[in-house]
């Protein structure tokens, strides 16, 4: 098979998979969420502060994902760490300790918690921090900032690793359905076969999202798991990630991502 072929099967893989999203549990043409974590140049480059090894070959697929999601007008969300200088996760803050080692960070008004040291990567207003040039965001793609609080990391983009403190992400999702259940009501007042599931009734919010980007053991892992509490139905595609892969974390990230019910296919 050439390239072009190559391409073309995989372009035909997500258009399918979207479409099969799109009409489940007898909804038809139902609405679907899309966020794509992190694709930025501290993660996605060779040369990035904070490498993700082959990040870059998902950026065509990322890409068309993106396109077709945004065309059907479907809620596109995109992720993008947002470290403060001298980020308390940021080893060179740590006397004596490198980059990848763990330690326990305390978080405001709690007990210490275990947290994994990074290079300083994806600082505020620097080229790291910067979307991956062929990366697209489109006009209507919101995008949430995560992590910009010294004393905190930030895996997922619902809450920060306190574990307590919001991006924001929740809320506005929380807004859209809301918006979306309104509409719906209203239009089916009107015209009963407008925007109806299989049964008459009126489709109401978003219960699908599908989550990709980097990377798969931990900022896909803790965006996918939170999400499972907003969506119905979580989905990771893999091949549109990649892994930092420290030890056995690419192993602990699927299983707990399917223990939390999240798909990955």
């Amino acid at each position: 098979m050439t390239a072009p072929e190559e391409e073309e099967e995989r372009r035909k893989g997500i258009r399918d998979f979207v479409n099969a999203r799109r009409n489940t549990n007898n909804t038809n043409n139902k609405t679907l969420c899309l966020i794509v974590v992190d694709v930025q140049n501290d993660f996605m480059l060779p040369s990035g502060a904070l490498s993700v090894a082959n990040a870059e070959e998902i950026i065509d697929d990322v890409n068309y994902l993106v396109d077709i999601m945004t065309a059907e007008k479907d809620l596109v969300i995109f992720t993008q760490d947002w470290h403060c200088p001298k980020h308390d996760s940021f080893a060179s803050e740590h006397r004596g300790k490198k980059p990848f080692d763990v330690v326990e960070i305390e978080h405001d008004n709690e007990e210490n918690a275990t947290t994994t040291l990074w290079p300083d990567h994806c600082v505020q207003n620097t080229k790291g921090a910067e979307f991956h040039e062929k990366i697209r965001v489109p006009a209507s793609a919101k995008v949430i900032r995560k992590g910009f609080r010294k004393r905190v990391d930030s895996y997922s983009a619902f809450v920060e690793n306190d574990k307590r403190t919001e991006t924001g992400l929740g809320e506005y999702i929380r807004g859209v359905n809301k918006g979306l259940e309104l509409s719906s009501s209203s239009s089916y007042s009107s015209n009963n076969n407008h925007n109806s599931n299989g049964d008459g009734t009126p489709t109401r919010i978003i219960t699908d999202c599908i989550v990709v980007g980097v990377a798969f053991d931990y900022c896909v892992r803790f965006t996918a798991e939170d999400a499972r509490e907003l969506f119905d139905t979580v989905v990771v595609l893999e091949d549109l990630t990649r892994a930092v892969g420290l030890g056995h974390s690419r192993e602990e990230a699927r299983a707990a991502m399917e223990k939390k019910g999240v798909r990955i296919v």
